[in-house]
């Protein structure tokens, strides 16, 4: 499976730099769960940026998000406004029942979108889906053709996260970190940690 960029992916999983800035707590079926404040994600979304949009089949030219703001994170929900900008933009295709070839040259412009987000942890792969909530009247052409090339379900794959090795007088210890779960709540993002610990017996000097 090809990993996709996106906005949301780009923030929401490098996981080992966001560690240091969150808080963690843990519950009764042995779970770690990382809270990761409103105000980190957005600093470490526009860290990242700019990112290339893939653009599709209809598609020509390259569109880019190169910043956000005005992020909030809600139950299963991320809202943001993108600033993009592309050049040499150009679709062919269908406009209702007619076909079409529009050269949009170059833009600049932001848009406001929500994404809803759902994690598979068989597959390790959470599901994006950015959409356009913007509503301006005087650019109801270049919104529809902005929503069609953004609004679609992007796979991102999760790396395994590298386990921890350390050692207590004379035993090793390996503990393994499986995400089993990612999702948003208010102002937070949540990210749900199942630990497993191994240990051995290790000879005194020798390393872990």
């Amino acid at each position: 499976m090809k990993r996709i960029p996106s906005i949301i992916y780009a923030s929401l999983f490098c996981l080992s730099l966001l560690i240091p800035y969150s808080f963690a707590t843990t519950d009764g079926k042995n779970e770690i769960t990382i809270i990761i404040p409103e105000s980190v994600m957005a600093r470490f979304i526009n860290d990242v940026l700019p990112i290339k949009i893939p653009k599709g089949k209809k598609f020509s030219g390259d569109i880019w998000v190169k910043s956000v703001d005005k992020l909030e994170l809600e139950i299963d929900k991320v809202s943001f406004r993108a600033n993009i900008y592309g050049e040499g933009i150009k679709y062919t295709g269908k406009i209702g029942n007619l076909s079409t070839s529009l050269s949009l040259g170059s833009i600049d412009t932001s848009l406001n979108c929500d994404a809803s987000i759902r994690y598979d942890r068989e597959k390790r792969i959470l599901y994006v889906r950015p959409k356009i909530t913007e509503r301006r009247y005087g650019d109801k052409a270049l919104l529809r053709l902005l929503a069609e090339l953004i609004d679609k379900e992007y796979p991102l794959e999760i790396q395994r996260l590298t386990p921890l090795v350390t050692r207590f007088g004379d035993k090793s210890v390996t503990i393994d970190m499986d995400i089993s779960n990612v999702y948003a709540v208010q102002n937070r993002l949540l990210i749900g940690v199942r630990p497993r610990v191994k240990s051995k017996n290790v000879p005194s000097g020798a390393n872990p």
